[in-house]
């Protein structure tokens, strides 16, 4: 543990070299105990750090020609102290991520343009949002998407060139929305989406779809 805790104290200290760093932080994110003995001592040097920050304050403000030099320590423990954190919360983030992806993976449709037989007006705007549906499960930042399929969705009911659409659009924005990790929304659209088909097998996918979502989020 001793060796550990001084691999850590070095890091935070920016005394490792390149190459030390690289595989240091590889090892953090691998191994729940390590991340979690940094996590411990990069809290413990950060309030040490605040307190000693706070009494150098009050020695810089008598002597503030020494200013640069007894705030440069502070600035090194907190740089790496923050980095220790950036390194977990990106860990969590992928994980997350990950079990997200996952659970909505079986829900997953590929939509084929060449079914589309509309009108030509129409079967531009339904093309385009095939597309949408289909980069649901490819991209894995999925934003840009949400937002135009909010904009669709929320014309649904004036729009009749996406009427027909109607549950396919919900489904999809409910399932971009998970994979966003924005749960409240896609539980919201989830819910209309099952009182506007009830007894339909499309209820039973979405209330399926619903408890897994529900439960992920009360692990958060």
């Amino acid at each position: 543990m001793e060796n550990v805790d001084e691999r850590i104290e070095s890091f935070l200290r920016g005394t490792m070299s390149a190459e030390e760093e690289a595989v240091f932080k590889q090892e953090i994110k691998n191994s729940p105990e390590l991340r979690s003995r940094a996590i411990a001592m990069a809290s413990l040097i950060k309030g040490i750090r605040a307190n000693e920050a706070e009494k150098e304050k009050t020695v810089l403000n008598s002597v503030e020609k020494n200013n640069k030099s007894k705030m440069r320590p502070v600035l090194w423990w907190a740089c790496s102290v923050a980095a220790v954190f950036a390194i977990i919360i990106g860990v969590y983030k992928d994980r997350r991520y990950r079990m997200l992806n996952s659970t909505i993976s079986p829900y997953y449709t590929q939509y084929d343009v060449a079914d589309i037989t509309r009108g030509e007006t129409d079967s531009v705007a339904i093309a385009h949002l095939y597309s949408l549906f289909n980069q649901i499960p490819e991209k894995r930042n999925v934003a840009a998407i949400i937002r135009e399929l909010e904009s669709i969705y929320n014309s649904i009911d004036n729009d009749y060139t996406y009427y027909p659409f109607a549950n396919d659009i919900s489904w999809n924005l409910a399932l971009a929305y998970v994979k966003n990790d924005e749960i409240d929304k896609a539980i919201l659209v989830l819910e209309k989406l099952k009182r506007e088909n009830p007894e339909t097998p499309l209820a039973v996918k979405v209330q399926e779809l619903l408890k897994k979502i529900k439960i992920i989020q009360k692990r958060r």
